[in-house]
């Protein structure tokens, strides 16, 4: 019945052993830190894009934050509204499954995008760390270097998921199997070798290898050497480490995946993958809104005379700099 080329049921029987009021509390617990994440990053697109698009226009960083807040949104409305909800709503699973027992093209699209967009957040945190870490080692060149890089590093943050996907795309069939009282979606492999593991794996410890040198030699730089950058320029470097930080927490429970094969079915590692991802998704958002006071002043404190203070303090923040 799993045949690449099977078209027909895949009934199943949702699993009634889990505590429907324990697995709903999960889902409200989920939501009760992802719904403010998302809402957050929204204040921070409308800032960036809308608002005060004359005062981060400059900055590349903003530019390279939010392709990865965009990345976030998109992940976490599909599994406020799909995964999780599907997954530990288990009165949904005997009302809802069966709608997915023929092939279904929201299986495909929730399925890929989820897994295009977590490999698109892995690709801007590599753009990130080399954005700061530049910004210190070259702070005179640093504009020039990125105001080129940019176009760059946002084609890539689109274009380069899709090497670690596009086996997703020629899956002849998604469907969904029981799973914690409702159910998850899984696919047919079309190609065998070819599984989001394996280039999971290959993306978070690309981006892992990234990370440590980029940020090793950021912290250096700031800390022993004390180079000397604008100051909105420093809180943007700090903000990556904090970021970086985090990002650590989802590089660690990917290798405990693929160092440890007995920990795999375990709950505990699922549930630590699920928390990991949602620390770096809602965490940036956090992060650099309380180390940015000119983007916390633009999204709570909008008044007319704040708008003039903000006016004064971000003039020229992100175009020049200052080196040793």
């Amino acid at each position: 019945m799993t045949s690449k080329n099977y078209s027909g049921p895949m009934p199943f029987d949702c699993d009634t052993s889990y505590n429907p009021t324990i697995e709903v509390l999960k889902y409200i617990g989920s939501i009760s830190y992802l719904v403010p994440g998302c809402v957050l990053h929204f204040l921070i697109l409308k800032s960036i894009l809308l608002t005060r698009k004359d005062y981060f226009k400059n900055s590349s960083f903003f530019t390279l934050f939010t392709m990865d807040s965009i990345a976030s949104i998109m992940s976490i409305l599909l599994d406020v509204f799909f995964g999780r909800l599907f997954l530990y709503v288990s009165p949904l699973c005997p009302i809802v499954g069966p709608y997915f027992w023929y092939p279904s093209m929201i299986l495909k699209i929730y399925y890929y995008v989820l897994v295009h967009t977590r490999f698109a957040k892995a690709v801007a945190q590599i753009f990130m760390v080399l954005n700061r870490m530049t910004c210190v080692l070259v702070p005179t060149f640093y504009t020039t270097i990125w105001n080129k890089l940019i176009p760059i590093s946002v084609a890539m943050i689109l274009l380069v998921p899709f090497g670690g996907t596009w086996y997703l795309l020629l899956t002849p069939r998604y469907f969904v199997i029981p799973s914690y009282g409702g159910f998850a979606v899984i696919y047919i492999r079309t190609v065998d070798w070819a599984a989001v593991s394996l280039f999971q794996s290959i993306y978070y410890l690309t981006a892992l290898g990234f990370t440590v040198i980029c940020t090793t030699i950021t912290l250096y730089s700031l800390i022993l050497l004390r180079v000397r950058v604008k100051s909105a320029e420093k809180s943007l470097c700090f903000t990556s480490m904090f970021i970086s930080f985090i990002f650590l927490l989802v590089a660690a429970t990917q290798i405990c995946y693929i160092a440890c094969l007995e920990c795999r079915p375990s709950p505990y590692l699922f549930s630590a993958q699920f928390l990991a991802f949602d620390a770096f998704s809602v965490g940036s958002a956090v992060i650099l809104v309380l180390n940015n006071s000119q983007l916390r002043d633009s999204i709570f404190s909008p008044s007319k005379n704040e708008d003039r203070v903000f006016r004064a303090s971000t003039n020229n923040s992100f175009t020049s700099h200052v080196k040793i």
